[in-house]
This record gives structure tokens, C-alpha cells and sequence, in this order.
């Protein structure tokens, strides 16, 4: 029989074409397929064109192809420069009697990498862009959280100290409370933006997040609709990881509440230990049999300000990847629509570490009174200053202010002080450094340092650490709370 090709100028056609029978070996080979491949007609004629093409699908293409005019694919092959790409335009037709498959080819290499080099390029920019603006709204962030939990230490301590005094009425009372818890709420939105940003001042401590999960349980309860079923399994072991207190229960809080939004019937917490990248990782799983997300919702979950419900500010799962992430582990969330979501939280382990046993309590009563006490108070916000020092006077304290790091370092080296108090970020000298000069001359003397924005944490101010860190906006009963605490563990 006469080759197909004898009734077509297939040589002279100038792209590659080949064509197959329909059982897939080669019945020819034009030059330009010649050269595409770096093959001659002769080595493949006769051969199952999978010799060439490297798709394990090609037999189901073929198969497909009898039933459609043409259709287009990408197949792939190897050459003397490595593996290659082609664009296929794969037909069945009839020839001298019998069906055949021809293919026509255009070498697409070099556009792919360029498609892939553009990909590359635009995912660099936009994580570039992501992260630029991460860092824009930290240093937002920062600067509002300092200027904004400075002005609420005057509206929370004071609100909370004049509702312990005696002599107001109930009604009076109840409005001071409600100040007082608006005030709290707002301190918590700036720390949950703060968290996003990757900012704020972690205090770090080994812990047994599975013992810290059952001591949450009561307050998990009362935080979720009382209609949810909610279900503590704790497996992990005694184990420990690296966090802030504080912040790992902010996690678990937040996970919770969002699952309760979620018109779920019942939430379940469950821990393990697993191995990740190789590491032990103590993991926890907070999952519900709520509504669900679809695939977009999913995309933004973790999106600054981004809530499907209008009465939430959308800061709650943002806050909680910037914790995650901070802590050095990692999080991720399964869901489909009408089938609930699971969040899975990984926190990496100490290996070999022992969570340290709760101080117990020496029974030693808090001095009531500081009655002839010399305390230095720093901070450059004069509602802050005026605020703590109402405060101690009420307890007796003699009290000398100080506006800034050097005013503090200049009463410091003319007075003695049973008591140091100091705000972190000053001007002039940070609390840092009036920390190690008040070390200095004053060896005995206790030291709490305050903040409502400091990206340092523990263990980063050098040699010297303070006696307590208090977090503004505090409470009355917090600021007395550490003061009690730190003249118990130093002595002036």
C-alpha cells in the first residue's frame, strides 16, 4: 500500500506534523517535526508515538479525538536541551480507506517559561505588596495602640477605682462599670490588631497548653450561645511550648466564639501530639457542625477586618493568624458549605521541657498601706502620670513625677526611691534605659515597667528585666496587684 503521504506535500508543510495510526504507532514524521524532536523519521516510524511524547494520558486523548473535529493539547517530550512543550492540534480523519490521526505542533517552551517567569514575578510583588502593607498597618497599629491605651488608663483605672469607694450609689456603680468594660473592649481590639500586625509585646513562657486548655473550659462555656454542646478532648499529654499566656488563650477564644457564630450545635476542642516537617508539634483542633464556608469566604478568613456577620469587626481570626505565626507555628482551616469548618492550630514543642509548677501562695498579706514609700512615676502622657499617681497617694505613697527618660534619670540620681515606675517608649531615654540606670543606683529597688505599645519582648532588653511589665490600659486593682507583688519579691 502506498504511504499516506504520497497523496500530500507533507514534507513541505512548515510546522511539525505527524501522523499516527489509530492504534498510535508513527506513520510519519515531517523535517520540522524532525527537528523539533531531534529525531529521524526513520528511528520512530513504526514506534508508539508514547516513545515520544511523554504524556501517560495520550492513549485517552486519541481515543477522545475519534469523536470530536480537533482539539488542542499540551504534550510534552525531551530533547537534547531537557524536557520541552508543545501545543497539539490532534484530529481524526479518513486516509486512502482507513482512519488515521494527524497532529500538528507548535513549540510553546520558551512562552510557558515566560508565562512561568511572569507568575513568579507577580506573586514576588504581591507578597512584596502584602507585606509592605503588613508592615504599614504594624506600624499604624503601633502608633495607635500607644496613644490610644495611654489615654484609656485614665478612663479604666479611674472608672475602676472610683467604683470600689464607698459612699456612691448603685446606679452610679453600674454606669462605672459599664465604663469600665467598654474600656476593656476596646483595649482588646487594639491587641487583636496589633496581633494581625505581628506586633506587640509577647511574654514568653514554657507552658502545658493541654493543662491551660482545661483550666479555659468554664470560661469557653460561658462564652458560647447556650444552646452549643461544647466538647473538651485533651490528648496531647504534658507537654510544653514557648507563648504568651494570654495570647495562646486569645487563640483558643477566638476559635471558639467563631465557631459559635457559625449556628453550630456543637463545638469539640481535641489535642495531640504529631510530628511536622519532622519536629514535634503539639496540635490542637477546634471544629464545629456549623453552616461552613464556601471557597471564597475561605480565601479571606484570615483578612484583616473581613466578617461575613455585620455585628463583628473582623479582627478576631486575624488576630489569631498573627499569634500563630509570631509563636512559630502555624495554622490552617478545612470547610465546606453546610458541613462546619475545622481550624487546626500547630504550636511547636520543647523537647525535654517541664512546665514550670503555678507560685504558690506564701500567705503573706499585701501591704495595705504605703505610708512614707518614695515612688518615681515616668511617662510622658500626663493623664497617665496624673492617673497612677492618684493611685499611690490614696495608699499613702509619696509620689514624684517625671515627664520623660531624662527628667527620670536626673530625679533617679538625686533621690532614693522605694518603688520605680516607668513607661516603656519615652523621649529622651527609653524605660529600658532608665531601667538599667535605676539598676544601677538603686540595686534593692523594685522596678515595674508599663506600656501600651512595646514590640520588645522578654528577654530583649538586655541583661536587665523589670520586676513586673504591666500592659495599659490596666485596672486599680491590677496596678495595686503588682505593686503588691514586686515589694513582696524585692523588699525596698
Amino acid at each position: 500500500m502506498p504511504p499516506i503521504t504520497s497523496h500530500v506535500v507533507f514534507e513541505r508543510i512548515p510546522v511539525p506534523a505527524l501522523l499516527l495510526e489509530a492504534s498510535g504507532e508513527v506513520i510519519a514524521l515531517n523535517p520540522a517535526a524532525e527537528r523539533m524532536f531531534e529525531k529521524l523519521a526513520t528511528l520512530v516510524v513504526g514506534r508508539p508515538v508514547g516513545e515520544l511524547l511523554l504524556d501517560n494520558d495520550l492513549a485517552r486523548i486519541l481515543d477522545s479525538s475519534r469523536l470530536r473535529s480537533e482539539q488542542v493539547h499540551e504534550l510534552q517530550f525531551e530533547t537534547s536541551q531537557g524536557r520541552r512543550t508543545a501545543e497539539f492540534v490532534i484530529s481524526a480523519i479518513e486516509a486512502e480507506g482507513r482512519a488515521v490521526f494527524q497532529l500538528f505542533a507548535i513549540d510553546i517552551t520558551a512562552r510557558k517559561a515566560a508565562e512561568a517567569a511572569a507568575r513568579t514575578r507577580a506573586d514576588a510583588e504581591e507578597k512584596s505588596s502584602a507585606k509592605e502593607r503588613l508592615e504599614s498597618l504594624g506600624l499604624i497599629a503601633g502608633g495607635v495602640a500607644h496613644d490610644f491605651n495611654n489615654l484609656l488608663v485614665g478612663v479604666l483605672a479611674e472608672s475602676s477605682a472610683a467604683r470600689e469607694e464607698p459612699g456612691i450609689g448603685e446606679g452610679t456603680r453600674d454606669a462605672l462599670r459599664r465604663i469600665e468594660a467598654a474600656a476593656q473592649r476596646m483595649a482588646h481590639l487594639t491587641r487583636q490588631m496589633l496581633a494581625y500586625a505581628g506586633r506587640g509585646r509577647f511574654v514568653m513562657q514554657r507552658l502545658d497548653p493541654d493543662e491551660m486548655l482545661g483550666e479555659s473550659a468554664e470560661a469557653l462555656t460561658r462564652m458560647i450561645r447556650p444552646a452549643v454542646q461544647l466538647s473538651i478532648s485533651r490528648g496531647a499529654g504534658r507537654v510544653v511550648v514557648d507563648a504568651d499566656p494570654g495570647l495562646l488563650r486569645q487563640v483558643v477564644s477566638n476559635l471558639v466564639s467563631n465557631a459559635s457564630d457559625a449556628n453550630s450545635s456543637k463545638i469539640t476542642l481535641s489535642t495531640r501530639v504529631l510530628l511536622h516537617n519532622s519536629e514535634p508539634f503539639w496540635q490542637l483542633e477546634v471544629a464545629d457542625d456549623g453552616a461552613g464556608m464556601s471557597p471564597a469566604i475561605l480565601a479571606k478568613i484570615f483578612e484583616p477586618f473581613f466578617s461575613t456577620s455585620p455585628e463583628r469587626h473582623g479582627l478576631g481570626l486575624s488576630a489569631v493568624h498573627g499569634i500563630v505565626r509570631r509563636l512559630g507555628g502555624d495554622i490552617e482551616v478545612d470547610s465546606t458549605p453546610g458541613r462546619g469548618a475545622r481550624f487546626t492550630v500547630r504550636l511547636p514543642i520543647v523537647a525535654g521541657a517541664q512546665a514550670p509548677r503555678p507560685r504558690q501562695d506564701s500567705g503573706a498579706p499585701p501591704a495595705a498601706k504605703l505610708a512614707g514609700l518614695r515612688v518615681l512615676i515616668a511617662d510622658d502622657e500626663p493623664s497617665v502620670r496624673a492617673t497612677v499617681r492618684r493611685l499611690l497617694e490614696r495608699r499613702g505613697a509619696t509620689v514624684v513625677l517625671a515627664a520623660d527618660g531624662i527628667e527620670a534619670e536626673a530625679r533617679l540620681r538625686d533621690q532614693a526611691f522605694g518603688l520605680v515606675i516607668l513607661d516603656v517608649v519615652m523621649p529622651g531615654r527609653s524605660g529600658y534605659d532608665v531601667l538599667a540606670i535605676a539598676r544601677h543606683l538603686l540595686p534593692r529597688c523594685p522596678i515595674i515597667l508599663m506600656s501600651g505599645y512595646s514590640d520588645r519582648s522578654r528577654g530583649e532588653g538586655g541583661d536587665e528585666e523589670p520586676d513586673a511589665f504591666l500592659e495599659k490600659p490596666f485596672t486599680a486593682a491590677v496596678l495595686d496587684a503588682a505593686i503588691d507583688d514586686v515589694m513582696l519579691k524585692r523588699p525596698p
